[in-house]
């Protein structure tokens, strides 16, 4: 099996010419053999159509209460205070319950299984949220959207981790990252259409076709993953691979050292506790996600300064995801030209950095706009970082299929667990527009999150990862040309 690897990977000792390397920068598949490229378009085919419009859908069902409440929402339910906190607060609490159950049941059921069927249920609740007449029935239907659609985020990442090389993975997972971004932008553009058009329409307010509309979406997609996901290399059923393509898989990722599922044990559970990559990563990406909440709250602001119409307030939010889905692609392919995931990851949170310095100076009765408009837009980057992260977490723990998986789940649970209350306090919105703390709070998180990540290429170096799974050695004694330097 090592011999038929060799002949379709380059050896890490042949140099490349420089036209190789840069072809390879642009698109990693393209001066590989016709095999290797055939198998990669496939799989590229196949998962990312999945993935990219799986967690479209998802973003759209997870934010959609933002638009709904400028929209006619908080009127329509008599909505004050921290309500719409709220309504994010249960969607969290069932987030953070549902995230490292999935992942535990992904060890034994098929992710082909799995996510599609989530997905389906939880589509069906989005569109029941349109015909509630109070607001507790939505904060119930809210906390079960979150538990269901705790399994796509990390599922999804576990799954491309499955089936690309870390020279590979980066690009994949930041263009998949790129679609909550696209999700965000059309969920603006769609409110104000509703609102503009179909306010009132047999009946009903826009706010409520919104639900009707991201649910209706959710429903085709869910029933093309069945289809479309393949598992791991070593179990997939995927109809659109051939034998040889799938034998072809498992020696790619055992020629980087990725190892495949095995029985999640007690013991797998201490040895990873045991391991640093569990504790800096859950700390930096916990910062990350306090940090990223904060660009939520720019409809409310434009709506509660009294100066932008409702369809205003949809739509200006869009320019910070479309400023965010170039930086998204910017930061994958800049992280796979220098060899380096952490310094891109520091860059997007300094520029974020930037952006909430100036809103926790500028937002003010008298305040700049243009500065205020310029600093929320900044602060959408260091969302463009997620990819990199979880591309990053599964570098490292190459040795462990189920440590990967546990700490995308772990880091990502962390992060919520804090989102579920603490926006009440920094973002309450009954001080909209102008939020005594919620901005300074996220400059400090992004400086935290810079500090904490510095510290894995310096533990890296230090302490190798997997010695209590019998692997001694770390990720980098793999196929050295395809892994990160740092």
């Amino acid at each position: 099996m090592a011999s038929a690897a060799t002949k379709h990977t380059q050896h890490p000792g042949v140099q490349r010419s420089r036209k190789q390397r840069f072809v390879n920068k642009i698109w990693d598949s393209l001066d590989k053999s016709p095999e290797d490229r055939k198998l990669i378009a496939k799989i590229d085919w196949f998962i990312l159509s999945y993935v990219c419009v799986a967690y479209f859908v998802k973003y759209l069902d997870q934010t959609n209460v933002s638009n709904a409440y400028i929209s006619g929402m908080k009127q329509d339910l008599d909505m004050a205070g921290n309500d719409l906190n709220y309504l994010t607060t249960y969607w969290t609490i069932g987030y953070i319950l549902g995230q490292i159950p999935s992942q535990i049941i992904l060890t034994k059921v098929q992710p082909s299984i799995w996510l599609p069927s989530l997905e389906l249920i939880w589509s069906i609740l989005v569109m029941a949220m349109a015909a509630t007449k109070d607001l507790k029935t939505i904060y119930i239907l809210r906390f079960f959207v979150g538990l269901l659609e705790a399994s796509a985020y990390p599922g999804i990442m576990t799954l491309l981790g499955n089936w690309y090389q870390p020279s590979e993975l980066a690009k994949r997972a930041c263009i998949f990252q790129a679609s909550s971004s696209v999700a965000q932008m059309f969920g603006g553009y769609l409110q104000a259409a509703l609102y503009a058009n179909m306010n009132g329409a047999h009946g009903l307010a826009a706010w409520r076709w919104l639900f009707i509309f991201d649910g209706v979406i959710g429903i085709p997609i869910a029933l093309y993953g069945y289809f479309a996901i393949p598992d791991s290399p070593t179990t997939t059923k995927a109809r659109w691979l051939t034998s040889a393509e799938k034998q072809r898989a498992i020696q790619r990722m055992e020629s980087v050292g990725r190892k495949p599922a095995k029985s999640l044990t007690l013991r797998n559970i201490i040895n990873l506790f045991r391991e640093w990559p569990v504790y800096l990563f859950t700390l930096s990406f916990t910062c990350y996600i306090q940090a990223t909440r904060v660009y939520a709250y720019f409809n409310v602001w434009l709506k509660e300064t009294g100066n932008y119409t409702v369809e205003q307030a949809n739509v200006i939010p869009t320019a910070g995801y479309g400023t965010l889905v170039f930086f998204t692609l910017f930061f994958a392919w800049t992280s796979d030209g220098l060899n380096n995931r952490w310094l891109v990851i520091v860059f997007g949170a300094t520029l974020s950095l930037i952006g909430a310095i100036i809103l926790s100076v500028s937002v003010r009765p008298d305040g700049n706009t243009a500065a205020i408009i310029a600093g929320f837009i900044l602060t959408y980057l260091v969302t463009g970082t997620a990819g990199i992260y979880m591309t990053y977490i599964t570098e490292v723990c190459n040795y462990s299929y189920e440590h990967r998986a546990l700490i995308i789940a772990l880091a990502d649970t962390a992060g919520y667990v804090f989102v579920a209350w603490l926006p009440l306090f920094t973002f309450n919105t009954g001080e909209a527009p102008w939020f005594k703390i919620g901005y300074k709070m996220t400059a400090i998180f992004l400086g935290l999150q810079i500090f904490f990540i510095l510290l894995v290429p310096i533990a890296r170096n230090r302490w190798p990862v997997g010695k209590y799974q019998h692997n001694p050695g770390n990720m980098r004694e793999h196929d050295t040309e395809a892994q990160p330097a740092v």
